[in-house]
């Protein structure tokens, strides 16, 4: 037998109540929409197909990720101070001539003081090829003279390049020539007249008729006996020598110091090693400060070099920071020259 339901007077007005109400209910929700909370940036990037957004667990043996390298930041130029220059230039023929096509009147000063800071280690006669490159920050003092910073010689015959920084090692006088690593360009003599010098301008070599070592200083700097001996004679030939000095060491060689501005000693008199015979002078034959210190062994002239032994000097580590700097910047203000021509 069915079950038959007759809804009161006739109709189903419960079921319609429902319904309707429903219907209200799903308009007033949709009426106020903009009130509903808005989907989360995670929840976004989900319905993308994105990644999960919030992080997950952390794999312990996952590789660290390094943070990208910050951008470079350009070095600031290293200026050449003012009065100074560089010049950069390929070696053609000999070094004066290049020095003539790169500066003009100047060429030749320049040319012989780039020279000496490579006379030590170079034949620049034989040494020196075309197509080499010379690279040199110089200017002048306040008296005119030519003078050099800092000075690099590429070398096609050698493979290697020569370098030579300006720097004044703590104790000492007068500024020298010092390659990178700390070594000093001109050798020294073991056992020297002149204690204190701005530079060795002239070697026995460097003219057949020139027969001693040159020692550039100011007037009136001392110079000594290197070695035990007795002085011979003083001031002969003054117009070539000017006030001069000879003095006998006790092994028989002979020292003569000439251009001297003032005499200390007298004939016969015993002097000692490091004892004053003289102060420097620009007398006789000369044409600037300098004492030219010659020997002499059995009549003929030899050189200081060989006869007192030289040796080159070392940065002392302790000043290493002082001279690092310097060099530094020197390099510097080369390298960035350089690469702009």
């Amino acid at each position: 037998m069915a079950f038959e339901f007759n809804p009161p007077l006739g109709k189903p007005w419960l079921l319609y109540g429902l319904l309707g109400a429903s219907l209200l209910l799903n308009v007033v929700m949709v009426l106020k929409g903009g009130d509903a909370e808005a989907p989360t940036a995670d929840a976004a990037v989900a319905e993308a197909g994105g990644a999960e957004a919030s992080p997950g667990p952390v794999d312990p043996n996952a590789p660290a990720v390094a943070a990208a390298p910050p951008a470079p930041v350009a070095a600031p130029p290293v200026a050449i101070p003012v009065g100074w220059q560089l010049t950069t230039a390929e070696v053609s023929q000999t070094l004066a001539n290049t020095f003539r096509n790169a500066v003009g009147a100047d060429g030749d000063a320049l040319a012989a003081v780039f020279a000496r800071l490579y006379v030590w280690d170079l034949d620049l006669r034989r040494d020196v090829l075309a197509g080499d490159r010379v690279e040199v920050i110089w200017g002048k003092d306040p008296a005119g003279t030519l003078v050099i910073s800092a000075a690099r010689l590429h070398s096609k015959k050698h493979g290697k390049v020569y370098t030579a920084y300006q720097w004044t090692a703590p104790g000492d006088t007068y500024p020298s020539y010092w390659k990178e690593d700390g070594t000093e360009v001109p050798f020294r003599l073991q056992d020297t007249p002149v204690e204190q010098y701005e530079q060795i301008t002239s070697l026995l070599k460097d003219r057949p008729t020139h027969k001693g070592m040159d020692f550039k200083a100011p007037v009136g700097v001392p110079t000594i006996s290197p070695r035990n001996g007795t002085v011979t004679r003083v001031n002969w030939n003054w117009a070539g020598n000017g006030n001069c000095v000879e003095v006998q060491f006790d092994d028989g060689a002979i020292a003569k110091y000439l251009h001297l501005s003032e005499n200390k000693v007298q004939p016969g008199q015993r002097v000692a090693k490091g004892e004053v015979v003289g102060l420097i002078g620009n007398t006789g034959h000369s044409t600037a400060a300098h004492l030219h210190y010659q020997v002499e062994v059995g009549g003929k002239v030899v050189d200081p070099l060989d006869y007192h032994g030289a040796v080159r000097r070392k940065v002392d580590p302790a000043q290493s920071p002082s001279f690092q700097a310097e060099t530094a910047r020197l390099a510097a203000q080369l390298n960035q020259a350089v690469a702009a021509r």
